[in-house]
């Protein structure tokens, strides 16, 4: 049989949400890659797209429903499985009631039918799992700064004068920003990087900064006050699109030079020179990452930063915004999800753990896991372990028994995304993705949409009318009616931008807060509780024993915990990482490939050493999402804590020390 290439796009919780051509013989994927049509991916996918193939075939994909029988596993039949399933729904809410069960969905695949598993559990009036582990701080500040969130698209960025890539580490998570930046470069564009880990873009930066992790809203602001002490910012801007300026320049004064450079560890002429950038490189286009919201303060630092911008006038224009993300299509989740149960009982993300333990009235009894691995993810790894194992049962679904799989008792095995049709939307991308079914299911394997709608019709749940598959997809996709967009027009043409998309943020300056403007004075934020303007706290992990920051951040060869299982992967990231600047490995007396062991008071995890000059002094650098057996779970060490707005948690607010592993 002939070759056949078909598109379809990557759901997995990515900047990048790339459009990935798909080459299929005799009904078998033998290669993925990126859409070479596509205006952002443009042939190009990263080594986790190119892995799929292995991923999708891999001989430890499970295929049938695995139930554990004293300790050992054993295969069932799917009638066997949704017995069970019901059976032990109903014997737990019956006798504990509804909240004796807890439901924990994340973000494992994002096509917009995947979050009906929690639709469904709201309706049983099953306790849930509220907060975030990512990005929700960020959101909750834009929420407050502009009434909503906006980013200007990555085709834009040639438009910037300046681009301040800040906490972001586009090579790892975001690699198809690059060919932007160097298109930029190319035009004039200025590129400043502020981050204290080693980014690989410092030899192409005008600017480089590297200050004390948890500190970036001190720096925002001290830039932000020298500027208003010089006058050089933009006055008409502030008059007409600012609400709050006197009460925030009241409020910035304390943050001189010298005491913003003792905050941050950044020189005073590199925050001046910090300062000029914004001013003299308009417009200037403000790249974030999602680290910078991981600790206490990490709402501020966004507010920090988008107050720095909008003093200068670099938002709203051609080149200039604050890239975080984009809310403009969260309508189809609240479309999916309806008119959700008020009195439900959520547990905290960030706690997790903690939470399941000391539940009472009722203590839960029931877990159901989708689209997530907390053993891994969530903080305190062994206490997760222990919470699952306290549960009477416990079922997961996933493609592969993963450590939280493993503490599972019943295992279903779910469709990957080339295996079912579906509609990919991302808070990265103003596209509308259509994914269609490109090969057959292996095995006994459903989707989890399938698995849900089977427990609905067979518990009697009201509100979940859809008899499959393709009627719910038909369902979700309505209301992106309304951006011109119909699912018949996805099928037959593939990916869309909407007719009526904007490609600059906050274009017109017409915001969304209740003045209209932006708001360096939230009134808003002050009712629930936070200060009203951008303020430095001080990160929590300053008042630990330990000697060194220890930042967990994101590998270019992994989704979290996804994808390390394939060959592909295994052989170019083979074990788990630490990087270190020279003077710890002088410190510590370890070299370049030493075993090492890194620990705190929480935990502790093995990685191989790799010095790099490049990153700050006093900070240690791992990767998240090792799996337990690796040795290098990060998670075992890190606090249950969180950030001071948008329930999100504080995972780099920790410290720890490293030595040679004996």
């Amino acid at each position: 049989m002939a070759k056949e290439t078909l598109i379809t796009a990557c759901p997995r919780d990515c900047q990048d949400c790339c459009s990935l051509e798909v080459e299929v013989q005799d009904g078998k994927i033998t290669r993925v890659d990126g859409d070479k049509n596509h205006p952002i991916t443009q042939g190009f996918a990263c080594p986790r797209g190119r892995a799929y193939p292995e991923l999708i075939y891999h001989s430890d994909r499970i295929l049938k429903p695995l139930r554990k029988k004293e300790g050992e596993w054993e295969e069932i039949s799917w009638q066997e499985a949704m017995d069970l399933i019901e059976e032990k729904l109903r014997k737990y809410m019956n006798a504990y009631g509804p909240e004796s069960i807890f439901q924990y969905h994340y973000s494992g695949s994002e096509s917009i039918t995947k979050k009906i598993t929690i639709r469904l559990f709201d309706r049983l009036g099953t306790t849930g799992v509220s907060g975030d582990l990512c990005m929700q701080a960020g959101v909750s500040a834009q929420q407050y700064d502009f009434g909503g969130l906006e980013q200007s698209d990555l085709e834009d960025l040639v438009n910037a004068g300046g681009c301040v890539v800040w906490g972001r580490n586009v090579k790892v998570t975001h690699p198809h920003a690059l060919p932007f930046i160097r298109e930029g470069r190319g035009k004039g564009m200025k590129l400043a990087t502020i981050n204290p880990l080693s980014t690989g873009i410092e030899d192409n930066s005008d600017l480089i900064i590297r200050p004390k992790p948890g500190t970036d809203a001190a720096l925002a602001l001290g830039a932000a006050n020298y500027l208003i002490q010089k006058n050089l910012i933009d006055q008409d801007f502030i008059f007409e699109h600012v609400y709050g300026f006197p009460a925030f320049r009241d409020a910035v004064e304390e943050f001189t030079l010298e005491k913003t450079s003792e905050i941050t560890g950044v020189d005073q002429d590199k925050i001046v020179e910090l300062a000029l950038f914004f001013k003299n490189n308009s417009p200037v286009t403000t790249l974030l990452g999602y680290g910078l919201t991981r600790y206490r303060g990490g709402g501020n630092i966004i507010r920090a930063i988008d107050a720095l911008s909008a003093i200068t006038g670099n938002i709203g224009k051609p080149g200039a915004g604050v890239s975080y993300c984009s809310d403009r299509f969260w309508f189809l989740s609240k479309h999916l999800q309806g008119e959700t149960n008020p009195y439900r009982r959520y547990l905290d993300m960030a706690d997790l753990a903690r939470g399941i333990l000391e539940a009472d009235n009722p203590p839960i009894k029931m877990g159901f896991i989708n689209a997530a691995n907390p053993v891994v993810n969530v903080p305190d790894t062994e206490e997760m372990k222990k919470a699952l194992q306290s549960l009477d049962f416990l079922v997961v679904v996933d493609l592969f028994l993963t450590d939280t799989a493993k503490e599972a008792d019943l295992v279903l095995p779910c469709t990957s995304f080339f295996e079912e049709e579906g509609v990919r939307v991302s808070s990265w991308s103003p596209w509308v993705y259509y994914c269609p079914k490109i090969i057959d299911s292996p095995g006994e394997v459903k989707s989890d949409e399938e698995i849900m709608i089977e427990l609905a019709q067979r518990l009697g749940v009201k509100d979940f009318p859809w008899l499959n598959r393709n009627e719910l997809i038909e369902w979700a996709t309505e209301p992106l009616e309304k951006l011109g967009v119909t699912l018949d027009q996805l099928r037959e043409k593939g990916h869309t931008l909407p007719p009526e998309h904007k490609s600059v943020a906050w274009e017109g300056l017409k915001f969304k807060t209740p003045s209209r403007r932006i708001e360096l004075f939230s009134h808003k934020a002050k009712e629930e509780g936070n200060s009203p303007i951008a303020t430095y706290l001080a990160p929590l992990a300053e008042n630990y024993d330990f000697p060194y920051q220890l930042i967990s951040a994101h590998s270019q060869y992994r989704i979290h915990s996804q994808f390390q299982v394939t060959p592909y992967i295994a052989k170019l990231n083979p074990e788990p990482r630490v990087i270190i600047n020279p003077e710890i490995a002088l410190a510590k007396g370890l070299e370049e490939e030493d075993l090492a062991t890194i620990f705190n008071d929480r935990g502790q995890m093995t990685a191989r050493v790799k010095i790099d000059n490049r990153i700050r002094p006093g900070v240690i650098q791992v990767e998240s999402g090792w799996n337990v057996g690796s040795g290098g779970c990060v998670n075992s060490l890190l606090q249950t804590q969180k950030t001071e707005m948008g329930d999100c948690g504080a995972l780099y607010d920790v410290k720890a020390d490293i030595q040679k592993k004996e």
